[in-house]
């Protein structure tokens, strides 16, 4: 018949000072490198001139001329220049 493992006694793993220290190397809070905060710094910076360029854009959209204004603008010239380009 198997017989039941023995309980863990404590003492395998002595919970000293230089095993909470050596434990908190390994699995504890790493601080972060030069390279990963610059890389942060990088992407936030990104991703804010990204917002910015859609708001510009939005802008941008609602301040520009419709296609019958530009083509108002244009001169007779032109559009016949560019009809006869296209053929029609």
């Amino acid at each position: 018949m198997a017989t039941k493992k023995e309980k863990w006694d404590g003492r395998s793993r002595p919970s000293d000072d230089n095993y909470r220290k050596r434990w908190n190397e390994i699995f504890g809070k790493k601080e972060k490198t030069l390279h990963e905060e610059l890389m942060e710094g990088y992407e936030e910076e990104k991703r804010m001139y990204e917002e910015e360029e859609k708001i510009n854009k939005k802008e941008d959209y609602f301040k520009s001329k419709s296609v019958k204004q530009l083509l108002e603008e244009m001169d007779q010239d032109e559009l016949k220049e560019i009809e006869d380009r296209n053929g029609f």
